[in-house]
């Protein structure tokens, strides 16, 4: 494209043209916050976003059960760090279902579907398996965030606000695996110690 001359004008930017953006807001009022610019597969993000919904709320779950199963005062701080993560995560899902909204769908939430949706899978421990509790919360942590991680890039710029919303969440399942992967080493180095109780 050859540049313009000193005596010619500069055409304006799309983004800046009223005239247009006015015209294309104008288009599919009822789409509210989706407008003609929004060049993102909405089915397909919205399938995208009720997966990451339904391993969010299956592993706010996990986190409460695991919680609720440690009963050693001295194990208290595990289960506060437990029953944040899973008000972290039920909180991001809501996040994700108010998108979701805004798409133009709903966010799925029928416990028949979610764990099959799910990305985490849901398992118990016996009681005082605190290690396994662990383990089992940070490969959850971990396998969301390769999931979170793939996701931004896969929206790239074709829906900014839902990559913020997803950058967002990813750095908050960083720091759970952060704090998870610490419990983690604290308790098996505790439990190579003979007669140790594991560390909280």
């Amino acid at each position: 494209m050859t540049p313009p001359g000193p005596d010619q004008p500069v055409s304006p930017p799309t983004v800046l043209r009223m005239r247009e953006v006015r015209d294309r807001a104008l288009l599919d009022l009822d789409d509210g916050p989706v407008t003609p610019s929004n060049r993102v597969d909405l089915l397909a993000i919205t399938r995208l976003l009720n997966v990451l919904l339904a391993s969010l709320v299956v592993s706010s779950l996990q986190y409460e059960q695991h919680a609720l199963g440690v009963r050693a005062p001295s194990d208290r701080p595990l289960a506060e760090l437990l029953f944040a993560a899973a008000d972290r995560d039920r909180v991001d899902a809501r996040r994700l279902a108010a998108r979701i909204r805004q798409l133009g769908s709903v966010g799925e939430y029928d416990p028949q579907h979610l764990t099959a949706r799910s990305r985490v899978a849901f398992r118990t421990f016996p009681d005082g398996d605190l290690v396994g509790v662990v383990t089992q919360n940070l490969v959850g942590a971990r396998i969301l965030v390769q999931t979170l991680q793939e996701a931004v890039r896969w929206v790239g710029d074709d829906d900014p606000t839902t990559r913020r919303l997803l950058e967002r969440l990813l750095e908050e399942k960083e720091t759970q695996a952060d704090e998870l992967s610490a419990q983690s080493a604290r308790r098996q180095t505790a439990a190579e110690r003979p007669g140790a109780r594991p560390a909280t």
